[in-house]
């Protein structure tokens, strides 16, 4: 049985077969006995995108959601994890980290983790819902994502992409409006030339 930590550009968490090209964390999310999320979003500042393979000396881990350890998430592919208010690991893909980091204008990792946990957390908190900013899809860099209603696009060579844990699907029209998912550093990143990993389907 899947278990519930494969996130979608909304930053929600699912219950599905298909993991994707990339892990990454937010802390300990889950209860390891059960291994399931607790009913939380985040438990550090600093949310990641990490490679599926663990670091040199490191071991894969034999069971997912262990106790004492970071809750593994899945991402379709790094657009998606962008979405979800995630940004490249220092530790894993130092380069992209970097690449990253200088493409939004930040001196500090830390001074980028404030600014999308500024934005992303409250759309997160059942309490204070926020709304997402309206755009003009066509305004969005490639790579960004956007929402109409419950489904979710990605953003890329002038056409709407829609999003499905199994990838991407037929390209459509961009519409006029709709809700943007990426939050706007990582939207400033993109703009300034990071180039995201993205599923194999969009190019299928």
């Amino acid at each position: 049985m899947p278990l519930q930590n494969r996130v979608d550009p909304f930053s929600r968490f699912h219950a599905v077969d298909m993991r994707g090209l990339f892990t990454g964390n937010r802390g300990i999310l889950h209860d390891p006995e059960t291994q399931t999320i607790r009913k939380m979003s985040w438990a550090t500042v600093g949310w990641v995108i990490c490679t599926l393979e663990p670091l040199p000396g490191q071991q894969k881990r034999t069971r997912l959601m262990s106790k004492g350890k970071w809750t593994e998430l899945f991402f379709l592919d790094e657009a998606t994890g962008l979405a979800a208010g995630h940004r490249p690991c220092h530790a894993c893909r130092r380069e992209a980290a970097i690449t990253f980091r200088d493409a939004v204008g930040t001196q500090k990792i830390s001074d980028l983790n404030t600014l999308i946990n500024t934005e992303m957390k409250p759309h997160l908190r059942v309490h204070a819902p926020v709304d997402r900013a309206v755009c003009k899809p066509s305004k969005l860099p490639d790579g960004a994502m956007f929402a109409i209603g419950d489904a979710s696009y990605l953003k890329w060579q002038g056409a709407a992409y829609p999003w499905s844990f199994l990838g991407y699907g037929t390209p459509e029209k961009l519409p006029g409006a709709a809700l943007r998912l990426t939050p706007t550093a990582s939207c400033t990143a993109l703009h300034n030339g990071y180039e995201p990993k993205l599923h194999p389907s969009l190019s299928a």
